[in-house]
């Protein structure tokens, strides 16, 4: 009896051998998807996180750029007014140097005319034409006045004239309107 005994454990050794190996390989394969499921339950609340804090990040960037964004608004709103006004000013300054506000006709008293009509001497007016009057464009050459008019008449000083019709037409300098006419006597 005590043979078969053993032989009976001998036999059920062996098999018990078997199942334990299995039942380990079963452990291992049960200890390494609970690693992995734990592994992964950490990576996410780690991922979790992170979102929270740049979600924070970005919500409080935000709140910095409202405020940098209206200045950007307000700096660009004075720059397009700046602009405005530099392009009014340029047209303003096309406009008087094309039209230039009109000057004060050149007044001279009754000694400066005689100095002036003593030093040219027109020729009677031939034209039936109207004379030319204060403010008409001079068309046609002008002459400088001569030293002699221009030291006794400052005032003269760089103007220019034309006889036309018998009268003298006096330019001031940097002018292209009649600013004075003296007619014949």
């Amino acid at each position: 009896m005590g043979a078969l005994w053993r032989r009976h454990i001998e036999d059920d050794l062996p098999k018990t051998r078997t199942i334990s190996q299995g039942a380990n390989v079963n452990g291992i394969v049960i200890a390494l998807v609970s690693l992995l499921v734990v592994i992964i339950c950490a990576g996410t609340v780690i991922a979790l996180r992170q979102i929270r804090s740049l979600e924070t990040e970005i919500s409080t960037l935000q709140r910095e750029l409202s405020p940098l964004k209206e200045r950007l608004s307000r700096f660009d709103l004075a720059e397009k007014t700046r602009q405005a006004e530099e392009k009014a000013r340029e047209e303003r300054s096309k406009r008087t140097a094309d039209n230039p506000p009109p000057q004060a006709p050149l007044s001279l008293s009754r000694e400066e005319i005689q100095l002036v009509r003593e030093y040219i001497k027109p020729a009677p007016g031939i034209s039936s034409a109207a004379a030319p009057a204060v403010g008409d464009p001079i068309v046609g050459t002008t002459i400088p006045f001569p030293s002699p008019v221009t030291e006794k008449v400052p005032k003269l000083l760089g103007a220019k004239f034309a006889i036309r019709n018998g009268a003298i037409l006096i330019v001031r300098r940097d002018s292209h309107q009649i600013d004075a006419v003296l007619g014949t006597n």
